[in-house]
């Protein structure tokens, strides 16, 4: 390998996917490559009344990670086209979108909608939903387990996550799920889904089509986001709000209203710092704060 395969190896797979996905829309939107500075310009110019300053700053770190890769001059270092990101951000605003946490009161009315699905497809999004929030995980770890590598004790089960978004070095991160009381435990919701789908080794979640029937390979991660939306639809609740991240954020969200302590939020989540997680305390805190009317 060389030492440009090694520094590509340094970001995980999906990263590199969302990175070229970035490129390919900037190349769409009437992007060059290798891009001026003008370009960009022009680009940003044309996008700006079209997508949302977050979207816009991470394709722009997209496009110039390319150019990096690739030999050539960044053009995002440019004044010219930092001073038009500005002022689109002072025109438009940065803050970051944040989706709706699907909380634990509205994941369970969720299930309730889900178990009138299929038999294979309600197991499996009930298994899928049930082990999203209670491990906090993010689409990429929870499409990624393996059957091989789910533990059982007396208070539930590990899985050992072998890579995720903080752990790119894969030296793997251990996450447990407790038993739960009443139908919708997690643990109970990926044996029952193991047992239809007669999954005994390999990836745990996998496709399941129209009639439902499983497939052999894994979900692919845009999968999970139309698996949220779909049960979220069917509950009767607007999907456009929730996205696959809604589950962990729901997680964190339903902690903190019940006041468990942050650092036993951060050991479920894996957070390295707090500052993700006091977004979710700061908008629960608010909610607490009594009317001065």
């Amino acid at each position: 390998m060389t030492a440009d395969d090694f520094a590509r190896a340094a970001r995980a797979a999906s990263t590199r996917r969302e990175n070229a996905k970035d490129v390919r829309y900037f190349i769409q939107q009437g992007g060059t490559l290798p891009a001026t500075p003008a370009v960009l310009v022009a680009w940003l110019t044309k996008v700006a009344s079209q997508l949302a300053p977050a979207t816009i700053q991470r394709r722009m770190l997209s496009v110039g990670l390319w150019h990096q890769e690739n030999g050539h001059p960044s053009p995002i270092t440019d004044p010219q086209v930092k001073r038009v990101f500005a002022g689109i951000g002072r025109t438009v605003g940065l803050a970051q979108r944040m989706v709706a946490p699907l909380v634990r009161d509205d994941l369970l009315a969720v299930l309730v909608a889900v178990d009138r699905q299929k038999p294979m497809r309600a197991a499996r999004d009930t298994a899928l939903l049930l082990t999203m929030f209670s491990g906090a995980l993010r689409r990429g770890s929870a499409i990624d387990i393996l059957v091989e590598d789910i533990t059982a004790h007396e208070y539930g089960i590990d899985l050992l996550l072998r890579r995720s978004k903080t752990d790119q070095a894969g030296k793997g991160l251990v996450v447990s799920i407790p038993y739960a009381l009443g139908d919708k435990c997690p643990v109970k919701a990926i044996a029952k889904w193991r047992e239809l789908a007669g999954i005994e080794s390999g990836y745990l979640f996998r496709s399941v089509n129209k009639h439902d029937q499983v497939g052999a390979t894994k979900l692919h991660a845009d999968s999970v986001c139309r698996i949220v939306k779909h049960a979220i639809m069917l509950s009767g609740r607007d999907a456009s709000k929730y996205s696959s991240h809604s589950a962990r954020a729901g997680f964190v969200t339903s902690a903190a209203a019940a006041q468990m302590p942050l650092a036993d939020i951060a050991q479920v989540t894996k957070h390295r710092g707090l500052q993700s997680l006091q977004r979710y305390l700061r908008v629960v805190d608010q909610r607490r704060t009594k009317s001065l009317l």
